[in-house]
């Protein structure tokens, strides 16, 4: 237990400093003067319309969770939307406030405590979820390179490979949930022959897994979700065409699109919660080296959205909170109580999951 305290506290730090460094690296490198100047310059009545967008988009991916979670259970219990809606709004706001994206863990218990879900149909409805939107942006980010003049031979080679990768594992969980008994029964197998690891625990966790893609199973159900997600995914797009928009950069939606997928992969970078200073530094860069854009402009929109992001989530969190009667500190206290106990099983990491957020 005393090792993975260690772990956790020294992944902490190194997020931290990861994000001090790019925060930094942003204002070496741009003017802040310039940066401000273009602030005030800004088109507030265009960041009105980002903030809509922002706001469909946390609609559409309730929607979806929504659709995963009562996949399967007769009418009399499928889960209301508002009750969904508000509990997956104070997940996102804890994650932008709170280390090793506690606010995963707390929407997964918030839901549990929905009958009839469970915590486990919780966890594995948005780690689900969360392939889906990673197979949406390593699909989108081939066709939004036609509107990008120059793309560095390393960022082409990384961030090609990376799709690849992410391609690959996702056609392979696919397969594993159209033959889930086997799918387990090799995996068990498998972990049973490595040391020093729980297999029992990850054997579990691959189960939940696979159930959270079981729509996937049933071809209608499917196409819904891959409806879903591409419509989720479309009034952030929109979103950062109206932002660029705001500051004065002469974009179209195909490069705003391909800084929607630099963001989307800059995520997998340790940070501190939220992603404070990885995010402003990977979208300056996308759009004043990628994309040749005035570098000002470029790091006041960077600034600009994720002030935005981090006030609405807020805003929709502590609603979230006030409607389902909850309190902060009680959340907080659920999500790490379960985080806790699985952190002291041999061979399993912390509660993350692989995320793809805007």
């Amino acid at each position: 237990m005393e090792s993975n305290t260690s772990s956790k506290r020294l992944q902490f730090w190194i997020g931290m400093i990861v994000s001090i460094v790019c925060l930094a690296a942003v204002f070496i490198f741009v003017n802040p003067t310039e940066i401000i100047t273009t602030m005030a310059n800004t088109h507030y009545e265009l960041w009105l319309l980002a903030v809509l967008s922002l706001l469909a988009f946390m609609v559409l991916r309730a929607i979806r969770w929504r659709f995963m979670l009562n996949s399967g259970l007769p009418d009399s219990e499928q889960l209301r939307f508002g009750a969904v809606f508000h509990i997956q709004n104070i997940g996102y706001f804890l994650s932008n406030i709170l280390p090793f994206r506690l606010g995963d863990v707390a929407r997964a218990v918030l839901i549990g405590s929905v009958p009839p879900m469970t915590i486990s149909r919780g966890l594995s409805t948005m780690v689900a979820e969360r392939v889906f939107d990673l197979a949406f942006i390593v699909l989108l980010f081939p066709f939004t390179l036609g509107g990008v003049a120059r793309v560095p031979s390393e960022v082409n080679l990384v961030v090609r490979g990376a799709s690849l990768a992410s391609l690959v594992a996702i056609i392979v969980l696919i397969g594993a949930a159209n033959q889930r008994e086997r799918a387990i029964r090799l995996a068990s197998a498998l972990l049973q022959r490595i040391p020093r690891i729980n297999a029992a625990s990850w054997t579990r966790r691959l189960d939940d897994l696979l159930l959270g893609l079981d729509s996937l199973t049933r071809p209608k159900d499917g196409l819904v979700l891959l409806l879903l997600s591409v419509a989720v995914w479309l009034p952030i797009i929109g979103g950062y065409y109206l932002g660029l928009q705001a500051v004065n950069l002469d974009v179209d939606l195909q490069q705003a699109a391909f800084v929607v997928c630099i963001a989307a992969f800059s995520v997998t970078a340790p940070s501190s919660p939220g992603q404070v200073g990885v995010f402003e530094a990977s979208v300056t860069f996308a759009i004043a080296s990628i994309l040749g854009l005035p570098e000002a402009q470029a790091a006041a929109f960077a600034v600009l959205y994720h002030v935005i992001n981090y006030i609405v989530l807020g805003i929709l969190g502590i609603i979230g909170i006030s409607r389902t009667g909850e309190t902060f500190s009680n959340v907080v206290a659920s999500a790490r109580s379960i985080v806790r106990p699985q952190s002291q099983e041999v061979g399993l990491p912390p509660t993350e999951e692989p995320t793809a957020e805007p």
